[in-house]
């Protein structure tokens, strides 16, 4: 009856050393990041929070939509940010502005632009650690704790002039686009191409670029979509 206690701890011993392991690499990954915005974040805004993760997420009171991952930060309230039009931009007929969100209807990009388009305290979060109920920001780059306009990390309202968000990726009736189903290091979001389509909130490769999902060396990124 014994015979099977020991593989079985084991076997126990093994997962438990996996698991801790892969929630050390997550951990790793944002911890060396400007996303780091705790007491012991290396970018130039940080706070006196000890906690990385709070900044966007919370485990209870979360704000709740489909879209987002127990969202923790206060969305903006720009009403309009516009959207990019092009004589080239073609099979986006759906795309549409994401200002006048509210939780129930925010996009992915919409988390990005809680922070982003510089309207929102980057320590206005909807549900404070119990440990730490007033987070205090530090660093450059701030204006009334909110990241300063002119900033490059700074969008503003206007996202007319930046890369089109929140349209569906239709490589049908667009075939300077590479088959959705054959996209790699690119996410698409219900089929919509939003912010985290090219960047990954969570890792940063200092080699590359901030927080993008591949390499621009060569314009290895864009081409991972379009057909070039």
């Amino acid at each position: 009856m014994n015979k099977f206690k020991l593989p079985t701890v084991l076997g126990a011993a093994i997962v438990a050393t996996v698991m801790i392991g892969l929630s050390g690499q997550a951990v790793a990954g944002i911890s060396a990041t400007k996303h780091n915005l705790s007491n012991t974040g290396t970018g130039d805004i940080t706070s006196d929070n000890p906690e990385i993760c709070v900044f966007c997420h919370t485990p209870h009171n979360a704000i709740k939509n489909n879209n987002i991952p127990l969202w923790n930060h206060t969305l903006s309230t720009t009403a309009n940010y516009g959207v990019y039009t092009s004589p080239t931009f073609d099979g986006a007929a759906d795309v549409a502005d994401v200002g006048g969100v509210t939780a129930s209807t925010a996009t992915v990009t919409n988390l990005c632009l809680s922070c982003h388009d510089g309207t929102v305290a980057l320590n206005a979060i909807n549900n404070p650690s119990n440990n730490h109920l007033v987070t205090a920001m530090a660093g450059t780059g701030l204006t009334d704790d909110k990241i300063s306009a002119g900033r490059d990390t700074n969008l503003g309202a206007d996202l007319t002039n930046d890369h089109p968000v929140n349209f569906t990726y239709d490589d049908a009736a667009d075939t300077g686009l590479i088959a959705a189903a054959t996209l790699t290091n690119v996410r698409l979001f219900d089929g919509k191409v939003q912010c985290a389509s090219c960047h990954d909130p969570h890792s940063s490769d200092p080699t590359t670029q901030p927080f993008l999902r591949f390499t621009m060396e060569g314009s290895a990124l864009c081409l991972k979509c379009h057909n070039k």
